[in-house]
C-alpha cells in the first residue's frame, strides 16, 4: 500500500500532503518504522508539518478521516529520532 501511494505521488497525482496524510492514517503507533521507514524525506517533512499544524478536535481533510493523535505522536517523535541518528553520526 505504501509503495503504492509513493508511485502515485512520484507519478503527479497525489500531492505530497496527501501522500504525508495518508501515511500517518495508515501508521501502528506501536511500530512506526513500518510505514515511515519506506519513505522519502521530503514526505517525512511533509508529516512533519501536518504534524505541527494538527489539531483533533477541528482539523479536517478531503482524504477522509484525519489520523488519530497517537499517530500522529508516534510519526512525530519517530522523525525526530531519526533526524538525531542521523546528526550523531555525522
Amino acid at each position: 500500500m505504501i509503495r503504492e501511494l509513493v508511485e502515485m505521488y512520484d507519478a503527479g497525482t497525489i500531492t505530497a500532503h496527501h501522500l504525508a496524510v495518508q501515511c500517518v492514517h495508515l501508521l501502528d503507533p506501536d511500530e512506526p518504522e513500518l510505514v515511515l521507514g519506506q519513505l522519502p524525506d521530503d514526505i517525512l517533512a511533509a508529516i512533519q508539518d501536518f504534524a505541527d499544524s494538527y489539531d483533533s478536535r477541528s482539523m479536517r481533510t478531503n482524504y477522509g478521516v484525519i489520523p488519530a493523535s497517537d499517530q500522529v505522536f508516534a510519526a512525530t517523535n519517530w522523525i525526530r529520532e531519526k533526524k538525531a541518528n542521523v546528526a550523531s553520526s555525522e
